[in-house]
């Protein structure tokens, strides 16, 4: 019984969120970023924002190498899919890729990022539960994440690091032992702009769900109202809430009904006590938009009494088995415009040391083509950005792009040489995760010699 009691609580936890968001105008002034920097205290804020790239990044279309050796593999590899040499956008104080590489022609925003340093890129990251070589991996002598290449899978376990059936994630488990940190105790240190996820679910913390449209409180329930009709309503329903009840499922949905409530109003408080923000995000750009979102949140901070958070916005189509090309041009130009927007706004709000942005998505795709698109592959490319963030430098081990070579494991699927807990532990150590918490935490980190993979400044 204890066991399905705490399945039901969880499941009615996590069906409670509340939509929020904002549709503030957006303009850039160097005079408005200093003013606000001179008024922003120097506090210990920190936030770490995922964009979770569902699908499955062609990353290798993404990130592409230029010295004539690699890029000759590359296209031999790629075939139609290659993308041509003399249109990549070259990046410059590469350290660490060991090749020379080249952004996508779509990422003008991603280049300047890297190349001024405030972008670091990560390459050849994927689902491991412990370093595999080609040779064990053909022997079946590796521990392996479950169903490797199953979109589900993969984006249980990149979230989670869990093999097992105990379903929670590692921004959820890292909660558990910071939301202490926060002054205000109603709001989850755990924000998401993508609904219900795995990767900010923990024990006791579940995300609080908001959106880029606006604020969505109960109609007709505003508490601060001086129409009588509908405090007499507004009475009624607190009335109902506040009544006692046998059953679990009504008292979970009273409670949370009433915290949802509540937050709504708080929040929509503080965001509207906030200065409009000046940077100009792009339109018909839905990460951008949710970005946008994460930025007012960002603006409220001291408002809303908290000094840690996560946000988590899903952004797709990334699952190209077909028109590829267009479509991978359309998403990466949106990534890359939407990259630069938000680094812009934490300038402007005086935190850009404070914020880390990051990627990560299912897998990487398969070198080979299969016509018109890609397969289900496994190591991928990740980037890192922020004001904190090493930039300008690539870290990790750059792949061989060589069909039957040695990252590839069979038909253009790329072994991965990083981990997603080592990735995940260099960030939660920046923000400030309790070393006790680590084994909890990053289950599988233990196995990895390289516990931090350097990417923030020292």
């Amino acid at each position: 019984m204890k066991n399905i009691t705490h399945n039901r609580r969880h499941f009615l936890k996590q069906a409670a969120g509340i939509a929020l968001g904002t549709s503030a105008a957006y303009t850039t002034t160097a005079g408005f970023q200093l003013a606000n920097a001179l008024v922003q205290p120097n506090d210990s804020y920190k936030a770490l924002v995922c964009i979770f790239l569902f699908g499955g990044n062609d990353a290798f279309n993404m990130l592409v190498p230029t010295s004539d050796a690699e890029y000759a593999a590359y296209k031999t590899s790629r075939q139609t899919l290659a993308i041509e040499k003399n249109t990549l956008l070259p990046l410059s104080n590469q350290n660490g890729a060991g090749v020379a590489l080249g952004f996508h022609p779509n990422m003008s925003h991603a280049q300047q990022l890297f190349n001024s340093g405030k972008l670091a890129l990560l390459t050849n990251v994927g689902a491991l539960v412990e370093p595999v070589s080609k040779a064990n991996y053909q022997g079946n002598k590796s521990l392996l994440p479950p169903q490797l290449f199953s979109h589900n899978d993969q984006q249980t376990f990149l979230q989670s690091l869990q093999s097992s059936t105990r379903r929670n994630g590692w921004a959820g488990r890292a909660a558990d032992a910071m939301q202490s940190m926060n002054i205000n105790k109603k709001l989850s240190m755990n924000i998401s702009l993508s609904g219900s996820n795995i990767w900010q679910s923990g024990n006791n913390v579940v995300p609080y769900s908001i959106d880029a449209a606006g604020i969505k409180e109960l109609e007709n329930f505003n508490k601060k109202t001086s129409d009588a009709r509908e405090l007499s309503r507004i009475q009624i329903y607190q009335a109902l809430l506040a009544q006692q009840q046998e059953n679990i499922f009504q008292r979970e949905y009273a409670r949370t009904q009433t915290l949802a409530w509540d937050l709504a109003g708080d929040v929509k408080t503080a965001l509207d006590a906030q200065a409009p923000l000046q940077t100009v995000f792009p339109t018909g750009n839905p990460l951008a938009a949710n970005l946008k979102m994460v930025a007012q949140m960002l603006s409220a901070r001291s408002s809303l009494q908290v000094t840690r958070q996560t946000f988590f916005i899903g952004m797709g189509d990334f699952d190209t088995h077909g028109d590829q090309l267009r479509r991978h041009d359309i998403l990466l130009a949106q990534l890359s415009a939407a990259l630069d927007a938000f680094y812009k706004a934490t300038i402007e709000l005086g935190i850009a040391d404070q914020v880390t942005t990051f990627t990560t998505s299912d897998f990487g795709r398969t070198l080979t083509s299969n016509g018109d698109g890609t397969d289900h592959g496994w190591g991928s490319h990740q980037m890192v950005m922020g004001g904190a963030v090493n930039g300008g430098n690539v870290y990790g081990q750059f792949p061989e792009l060589i069909i039957g070579g040695k990252d590839d494991i069979g038909e253009g699927r790329i072994i991965p040489t990083n981990s997603m807990d080592q990735y995940a532990a260099t960030l939660a150590s920046w923000y400030g995760l309790p070393a006790g918490n680590f084994a909890d935490v990053f289950p599988n980190l233990a196995r990895f010699n390289d516990l931090d993979l350097g990417f923030f400044k020292s």
